[in-house]
């Protein structure tokens, strides 16, 4: 793998996990003697495609990508140029190899963690993906409601349309919710910036962490540290995604194939004040 070249493709260069995912990466590379071309798809389909298009122009030996599309297209990336994913898997007519965390099992537990704490009304703030894809995190938030003889609610589901900073939207979404006559009594953030424009929203309108509400967030960047209240937050293990990540790559250009088609990275729960 020394002296490669390989492509890195992820959706924003701002969100706090994507930005620690690079990081990890280039030290993985690095270490392994690579150099790493960062392309980034802005959470747009189109955009993606056309990074992909152009890693695939230039001498890469191999990419990582971290998809937002409900599906590859045979013709995208060659198929003997190796190729994993990280974090989302989309369809395709080949076998991958990827490695993610379980969103679903993640989101079990935090739906379980607030629902022993007493919470029954809890909002879920998903996040957002360039193309509609059936989203793990709110499989595992209905299986864990139902599992607890609670009914999901669509309406508690706040999606995010991606026109806007993850902030802005988590926070105006709380708004409305609220507004059409919802009382949370938890938040579940698909990451820390929107668990922080969910906090704002709801000291606007009297509702303080974790006092009326409790609330969650994936990522586990600094900002859940640097929050007030600290947040309680999902690891992901960003660098043991891209350390495994960079382990397969490394194997696939070695030889084109992997021992590790599959792979999940457990999330930890981290306790804070903002679920106390």
């Amino acid at each position: 793998m020394k002296d490669k070249l390989v492509g890195l493709v992820i959706p924003s260069a701002d969100n706090s996990f994507f930005s620690s995912l690079i990081t990890y990466v280039e030290r993985e590379l690095h270490e392994r003697g690579c150099r790493c071309i960062v392309a980034c798809s802005a959470n747009d389909a189109t955009q993606e495609r056309e990074c992909l298009q152009t890693l695939c122009s230039l001498p890469v030996q191999g990419i990582i990508c971290v998809s937002g599309l409900s599906e590859l297209p045979d013709h995208l990336v060659p198929a003997e140029l190796p190729l994993v994913f990280v974090d989302r898997v989309p369809r395709s007519s080949r076998p991958i190899p990827w490695v993610a965390n379980d969103d679903a099992q993640a989101m079990e537990q935090a739906v379980g963690f607030l629902i022993e704490r007493g919470c029954k009304e809890i909002l879920l703030l998903p996040g957002f993906t360039a193309e509609t894809q059936n989203l793990p995190r709110v499989q595992g938030y209905r299986k864990a409601l139902e599992a607890h003889k609670l009914h999901y609610r669509e309406e508690y589901v706040l999606r995010r349309p991606g026109l806007k900073s993850s902030e802005l939207e988590a926070g105006e979404l709380i708004l409305q919710a609220i507004k059409s006559g919802v009382k949370p009594e938890a938040v579940i953030a698909s990451s820390d910036r929107s668990a922080l424009g969910a906090v704002r929203a709801l000291h606007s309108v009297g509702y303080f962490v974790p006092e009326d509400v409790r609330l969650i967030c994936f990522d586990h960047s600094p900002y859940s540290l640097m929050s007030s209240p600290p947040l309680t937050a999902l690891d992901r293990k960003t660098d043991k995604l891209a350390a495994r990540a960079c382990a397969i790559l490394n194997e696939l250009m070695q030889s084109g194939q992997t021992s590790r088609p599959e792979n999940i990275i457990n999330v930890e729960l981290i306790q804070r004040d903002s679920t106390r």
